[in-house]
């Protein structure tokens, strides 16, 4: 946790850990079915115009696993600017 204290770069990887927690967080509720949920809504307004992209590349499942990919590739970024500017 110490590239906190980096300034604009701690800050993008702080952005980029909160993206991801709230991918995960929405992805749940997709899953629990709580489409009525304030925050799912919230959520979905966010994210649909991300994942639309995400959600044509991949085979459709029985479940959307979109956020969880577009999560993986989020934490891919910040590995790699963790690795070069830290």
């Amino acid at each position: 946790m110490g590239y906190f204290v980096n300034g604009q770069v701690g800050l993008i990887l702080a952005f980029l850990n909160t993206l991801t927690v709230l991918l995960l967080l929405y992805m749940v509720l997709q899953l629990v079915g709580a489409p009525d949920s304030k925050v799912f809504q919230a959520l979905d307004r966010i994210f649909s115009p991300v994942l639309k992209p995400v959600r044509r590349l991949i085979k459709r499942t029985r479940f959307d696993v979109s956020p969880l990919i577009l999560a993986a590739l989020i934490q891919l970024i910040a590995q790699a600017i963790k690795k070069n500017w830290l």
